[in-house]
C-alpha cells in the first residue's frame, strides 16, 4: 500500500513536470520573429528560479534550453517591476521532457499491480502446507487480509475490501499456483472474455474432483471441474436436451408449482405465516422440478403421504449435508488431500447417496433403451420428445458414469442455485408491494385467474415485467457472485501487462451493483430493465455490467431450465398470494452459491 501511494505521488509530480517542459518547449517557435527584429538589443541573463515556481524550479528532470523575451506584450506572463528592461534571456533544463502525447502508453509491469504485501512476505512458506482452494475463500487469508474485521461467509465483502483498499484491479501472490488478479469494472471484464480461447479454463469445485478422482475412482470429474475440450464435448451433447426440457416440461413444471401452493396452505399458521424452515420447501420444490425434467417422473418431494417418503427424506438428508460439507471442505486449507478428515467423510458419504439413486435411475433407463428400437436405428423427432433429458443424454453416447458426475453437479449446484435465486426473488418481491402489485395485473391480465388455465411457453412471453423481476433479483443476488478465467494469452488492464497462466477472479456480483451503469444501484428496480427510451438514446448497460449465468462457451448450461423455473413458480405465487415479510433484512451468505442469511418467514395472504 506504501508502495502504490509513493508511486501515485510521484506519477503526478512527473505529469506536473512535463506540462511546464512542453510550455517552454515551444518558446523559442512562438518568439522567433521578435528576436529577430530586435538583434541589436543587448540580452540579459535570467535565472529560472525568477519564473518557474518553486516545484519546477527544484527539478532536476528538465533540460537546459536558451530563449529570448523582446517585450512585454509578447510574454505577459514574464512582466518586470522595471519598465527599461526589454529582453532577457534565460536558461531552463528540458532534456528529459516527455511530449504529453506519450504519458501512460507503456504498459506497467505486472509486479506493480498493488495487493496485499503479506503474501509476498509468507511466499516462501506456502510450500510446507496443504494448498488452498481456487475460490478464494479462506478464512485464514480473510484473517490477514482484513485483521479478523470481516467474514468470508458474508458474500462478497472481503473481496470488495481488497477493491476498497487496493484499487479495481488487485494482484494476490504467494500460496496459489498462479498469481490471482481480481477485477471488477465492466470494460476490465470484457478483456478478459475478447482474448479467451476457444476452449476457455475456470475454477472447480476441488473436493467434488477428488470425490471423483479419488474416491470414487471415475474417469470423469464432473461439469463443473471439466476443462478445454472435454467441457466442449460434454456441451455439445447435453446443450439440447437441456434447452428441449425448459418448453417440453411446462406442463409438469405448473403441477410441481400448484403442490407447493398446496403445501403453503397447510403450513401457514394463523397469521398465513410459514415456519422459519420454509427453505426446506423450496428444497422440495427444487428437487421436484429436477426430477420431472431429468427423470420424467414425480416423486413426491411435497407430498406428505408419498409412497416414496423413504427415498424422498434420504436425498433431501444427502442434500444438505452436502452442500453444508462441500462448502467446509472447499474453504481453508485442504488438508483432506493428505488424509480423510472429518467433514470429508461426511460429504463424501452424503454424496454416496446421491450416487446411488442416480445410478438407480440410469440401469432403468438403459433397460428402457435397450428394450426399445430407438437404440437399433434412427430416432424420429417424435418419439425423441417422449424421451426423458436422461435418456436424450444416454442416446448421445454419454457413458454412464460420466452422466452419472453430471447428474450429480446439477443436483448439488444447480438445484441449489435455482432453490436460493427464487428465495431471494420472493423476497424482494415481498419488500416491495408497489412492484408486487404491478406483477399481479400483469398476470391476471395474460392469464385471468377465473379461467383456471395454467401457464404456459405463449403467456410467459406475454409478460415481461415478471421477466424484469427475475432479472433485477439476478442482478442484486447472483447465485455465483463471482467468475473466474485462466488467461490462455497476456492483456492489459488498466494499464499493467496481465501474463499468459494469471488466475482472474471477476466480481460480478460487485460489477452489476455500479452506479454508472445502474442508478439507485443498490434499490429493487425491475422497471429499469424496462426502460426503452434510455436505451434508445444509447444508454442501455452494457453487456458485461450484468453476467448472472456467466458468459461465453462457459456459460451456464441450465440458465434457460432455471428460468422457466423462476417464471412458473413465481406467477403462481403471486397469483394466489400477496407475499410479505415483516423481519430483519435478508442478506446473503456465501456457501458456493448465494444463500439467504435468514429464515424465510415470509406470510402468504389469499387473493380472494
Amino acid at each position: 500500500m506504501i508502495h502504490c501511494l509513493i508511486r501515485s505521488t510521484f506519477v503526478g509530480r512527473q505529469l506536473s513536470l512535463q506540462v511546464y517542459g512542453t510550455y517552454f518547449h515551444r518558446l523559442p517557435t512562438n518568439l522567433a520573429n521578435t528576436l529577430t527584429a530586435n538583434e541589436e538589443r543587448k540580452c540579459a541573463p535570467l535565472n529560472t528560479n525568477d519564473i518557474l515556481n518553486a516545484t519546477v524550479a527544484q527539478s532536476h528532470a528538465i533540460p537546459a534550453m536558451t530563449a529570448a523575451v523582446t517585450s512585454s506584450k509578447a510574454m505577459p506572463l514574464l512582466e518586470t517591476a522595471n519598465p527599461e528592461i526589454a529582453t532577457e534571456v534565460f536558461e531552463i533544463s528540458a532534456s528529459n521532457v516527455i511530449p504529453l502525447s506519450h504519458v501512460d502508453k507503456a504498459p506497467l509491469p505486472f509486479e506493480d499491480i498493488p495487493g496485499p504485501m503479506i503474501l509476498k512476505l509468507w511466499e516462501k512458506y506456502w510450500r510446507y502446507v496443504p494448498l488452498l482452494g481456487t475460490q478464494l475463500i479462506s478464512s485464514l487469508l480473510n484473517i490477514r487480509f482484513t485483521l479478523g474485521r470481516l467474514s468470508w461467509n458474508r458474500n462478497v465483502t472481503p473481496i470488495k475490501y481488497l477493491f476498497d483498499e487496493y484499487g479495481c484491479i488487485v494482484r494476490i501472490n504467494g500460496p496459489f499456483v498462479n498469481d490471482i488478479v481480481m477485477i471488477h469494472r465492466p470494460e476490465h471484464i470484457a478483456e478478459v472474455f475478447k482474448h479467451e480461447s476457444e476452449s476457455p479454463v475456470r475454477s472447480g469445485i476441488d473436493i467434488l474432483q477428488h470425490y471423483r478422482l479419488n474416491h470414487r475412482k471415475s474417469r470423469f470429474a464432473g461439469a463443473y471441474s471439466l476443462q478445454s475440450s472435454e467441457w466442449l464435448e460434454v456441451k455439445e451433447k447435453v446443450d439440447r436436451p437441456l434447452h428441449e426440457a425448459s418448453s417440453n416440461y411446462i406442463g409438469q413444471l405448473n403441477l410441481v408449482g400448484d403442490e407447493l401452493v398446496k403445501r403453503i396452505r397447510n403450513i401457514r399458521n394463523r397469521q398465513d405465516e410459514v415456519p422459519a424452515n420454509f427453505y426446506q420447501e423450496l428444497t422440495a420444490w427444487g428437487m421436484e422440478c429436477f426430477y420431472v425434467t431429468m427423470f420424467d417422473r414425480h416423486l413426491g418431494f411435497l407430498d406428505s403421504s408419498s409412497r416414496s417418503k423413504a427415498e424422498v427424506t434420504k436425498l433431501l438428508n444427502a442434500l444438505n449435508t452436502a452442500h453444508t460439507y462441500m462448502t467446509r471442505c472447499e474453504t481453508g486449507f485442504q488438508v483432506w488431500r493428505f488424509f480423510e478428515t472429518p467433514f470429508a467423510k461426511k460429504l463424501f458419504a452424503a454424496c454416496d447417496v446421491l450416487d446411488e439413486v442416480i445410478g438407480k435411475y440410469i440401469r432403468q433407463a438403459q433397460n428402457k433403451l435397450q428394450a426399445s428400437p430407438l437404440e437399433k436405428q434412427e430416432k424420429s423427432t417424435n418419439e425423441e420428445k417422449n424421451l426423458s433429458v436422461l435418456e436424450k443424454m444416454m442416446i448421445q453416447r454419454i457413458q454412464s458414469d460420466d452422466i452419472a458426475t453430471l447428474l450429480m453437479d446439477m443436483i448439488i449446484l444447480g438445484v441449489q442455485a435455482v432453490i436460493n435465486c427464487e428465495a431471494f426473488l420472493l423476497y424482494f418481491l415481498a419488500k416491495n408491494p408497489r412492484v408486487q402489485k404491478r406483477l399481479y395485473d400483469e398476470i391476471i391480465s395474460v392469464l385471468p385467474k377465473k379461467d383456471n388455465t395454467t401457464l404456459t411457453k405463449e403467456s410467459l412471453k406475454n409478460m415481461p415485467y415478471l421477466k424484469a423481476c427475475i432479472k433485477e433479483s439476478l442482478r442484486l443476488r447472483p447465485a455465483f457472485p463471482y467468475l473466474t478465467r485462466l488467461l490462455s494469452s497476456s492483456i492489459s488492464l488498466h494499464g499493467y501487462t496481465i501474463p499468459k497462466g494469471t488466475f482472474v477472479i471477476m466480481a460480478n456480483q460487485i460489477t452489476s451493483q455500479r452506479e454508472e451503469h445502474f442508478e439507485d444501484p443498490g434499490k429493487y428496480l425491475p422497471e429499469r430493465w424496462l426502460n426503452q427510451t434510455e436505451r434508445a438514446h444509447g444508454k442501455s448497460y452494457q453487456e458485461y455490467s450484468y453476467l448472472p449465468f456467466g458468459h461465453g462457451v462457459r456459460a451456464c448450461l441450465g440458465k434457460d431450465m432455471a428460468e422457466m423455473q423462476m417464471m412458473l413458480l413465481t406467477a403462481k405465487l403471486i397469483q394466489e398470494f400477496i407475499i410479505e415479510y415483516d423481519y430483519a433484512d435478508i442478506q446473503s451468505q456465501f456457501r458456493m452459491v448465494n444463500v439467504p442469511n435468514k429464515s424465510l418467514r415470509f406470510r402468504f395472504l389469499d387473493r380472494n
